[in-house]
């Protein structure tokens, strides 16, 4: 559950971990996410991408580690009162800037078309390069009418760039976009967040299609549900189907 500090028996040195007290998404994904990687969360509309962003974002801070968040979608305010809801509590993180958060418009600036410019403007970021951790929520808002194949080898090249520094990425991408296939494809963790019908009713699923360099053991789904107040909650029904 959100709001409790960490609890990892000290830090691992080839890992960054995202572990909170009373969750058990630390221990189902593999005991942190291994330094360097590039991590793709793919998703309907409504799945939780969002969410699921801002539960790594949350426990990574609580393992006092620095991350930059890019929102595509969210101000500022509408970040932090989602943040909140959760029981997310995030002010110490950015006055101490170990939380960076950019609203992607202001990020780009006044530009003629967002789309054309975004990649350029990222990769050519400074702020970027700062911290332990990049969250792009979400890539495909930017890319879904005109990503070609020169864009999709930029950004290969600068997610390479950042994961060879020992950076690691975390990028979210709603389903169905076949341009981002190479992207799926270099992923080192590719994770699909899904809803389905469960013994008479809607779950939550993490379904793990990929996770390269595990510290630790990794299922193949996790079934969870969001509380306002509470956060993100895994839960111990075991997924089949």
């Amino acid at each position: 559950m959100g709001g409790g500090p960490g609890t990892s028996e000290g830090k691992r040195g080839d890992v960054y971990g995202f572990q909170l007290k009373g969750d058990e998404l630390h221990k189902k994904l593999g005991n942190g996410i291994p330094k360097g990687s590039i991590m793709l969360i793919e998703g309907d509309e409504g799945s939780g991408r969002s969410v699921m962003c801002q539960r790594l974002l949350y426990g990574l801070l609580m393992d006092e580690r620095s991350v930059s968040y890019i929102s595509t979608e969210m101000t500022i305010r509408d970040f932090i009162d989602q943040m909140y809801s959760l029981n997310y509590k995030i002010d110490k993180f950015m006055l101490n800037r170990k939380l960076q958060f950019f609203p992607v418009y202001p990020l780009l600036g006044n530009v003629t078309n967002t789309r054309d410019n975004f990649l350029d403007k990222l990769i050519t970021s400074p702020m970027l390069y700062q911290s332990d951790v990049l969250i792009v929520d979400s890539m495909s808002t930017l890319v879904k009418s005109n990503f070609n194949e020169k864009d999709i080898i930029k950004l290969l090249a600068f997610l390479k760039k950042l994961s060879q520094s020992n950076k690691s990425i975390i990028l979210t991408v709603e389903k169905g976009h076949t341009a981002l296939e190479p992207l799926r494809l270099a992923s080192d963790i590719y994770i699909c967040l899904d809803i389905k019908q469960v013994a008479g009713s809607l779950a939550r699923i993490i379904s793990i299609k990929r996770f390269s360099r595990a510290r630790g053991e990794v299922g193949d789904s996790v079934r969870y549900r969001i509380e306002a107040g509470v956060g993100m909650i895994i839960e111990i029904t075991e997924v089949s189907g």
